[in-house]
């Protein structure tokens, strides 16, 4: 870039004539994005510009940069003499007209030298839309949860889908760590545990800017719930299913070009939901039913690729 630049300046750059701060980053199968900020003198400017070949994107940092830092080459004005007065004309003799001073040759500035090879031809501007084509995300996470089994408990679970400039579309798998909860059945103590693996898809609005995105998300969530009774000779394990539609709103924190920092607040609705019973006569005993509606708190890293954000 350097050499380009002195090939246009016909000179080489001076580190006084301009600050030059480019990024450069590769765009997966698409090519580069170049992010500049470039000052010179009192002027500075800023871009953001992409194209398949990394070199193009250095010969538009040297144009730039050249047209930045070339004042225009305005020719002084040539230096101009004031007539002596002329003597006083004796008598009788008429005065001679003044000579007038003989116009000198024009100012022209000699061309810079031509150093090196030729300049290569300027390369055309390069757009800077974003692509149409959607990127991919992948993420772990986990964090706290409340209400789908008998005591605030923890949850993991991996999230991957699409990305669009204000949309993405998330696949996600849930796995909430099993609790227990104490009862009282014929006068015997029976510990009650419960948990939950689903599968969810949802779609989120990108709301936000720069490095900072808002998601809000809507989803619908399917999976299984095991419970188990202890403390009875007739109790068994039973796994029923679960259906839950799932509110969340989350940010993310676009720690670099392809990482960040996920974090949301989730709420699970399930008016249909699992109830585990102990058969008995002459009606069922009612042991644990989850709530019909759940809350989770989650934290993850996400690794993005082709984010057209």
């Amino acid at each position: 870039m350097l050499a380009a630049v002195a090939r246009r300046l016909g000179r080489p750059l001076t580190a006084d004539e301009a600050e030059v701060e480019a990024t450069v980053v590769r765009e997966g199968g698409r090519g580069f994005t170049l992010r500049l900020r470039l000052t010179a003198g009192q002027r500075g400017e800023t871009r953001t510009i992409s194209d398949p070949s990394c070199a193009a994107l250095a010969d538009v940092v040297a144009v730039l940069v050249a047209a930045a830092v070339e004042p225009a080459r305005v020719p002084e004005p040539a230096p101009t003499t004031t007539p002596e007065p002329a003597e006083p004309a004796e008598p009788g003799l008429e005065p001679e007209a003044a000579a007038l001073p003989e116009p000198g040759p024009e100012f022209a500035p000699e061309p810079a030298p031509v150093t090196g090879e030729p300049p290569e031809p300027l390369a055309a501007p390069v757009s800077s839309r974003r692509s149409k084509k959607p990127g991919g995300f992948v993420r772990v996470h986990g964090g706290g949860e409340v209400g789908a089994v008998p005591q605030i408990t923890g949850a993991v679970g991996i999230a991957g889908g699409a990305l669009w400039p204000r949309w993405r579309l998330e696949v996600q798998g849930l796995f909430v760590v099993p609790q227990e909860v104490a009862r009282e059945v014929a006068g015997l103590r029976v510990e009650v545990g419960a948990g939950l693996f689903a599968a969810a898809v949802h779609g989120c609005a990108r709301l936000g800017r720069g490095p900072v995105e808002v998601p809000l998300c809507v989803g619908l969530e399917a999976g299984g719930m095991r419970g188990e009774a202890r403390g009875l000779v007739s109790g068994r394990a039973a796994t029923q299913g679960w259906l839950a539609g799932v509110l969340g709103a989350g940010v993310v924190w676009h720690a670099g070009a392809r990482w960040g920092v996920w974090g949301a607040v989730q709420l699970a609705l399930s008016p249909m939901h699992p109830k585990f019973e102990l058969e008995a006569v002459p009606e069922p005993v009612r042991l644990w039913a989850p709530s019909w509606a759940s809350g989770r708190l989650m934290l993850g890293v996400e690794l993005r690729f082709g984010d057209p954000w």
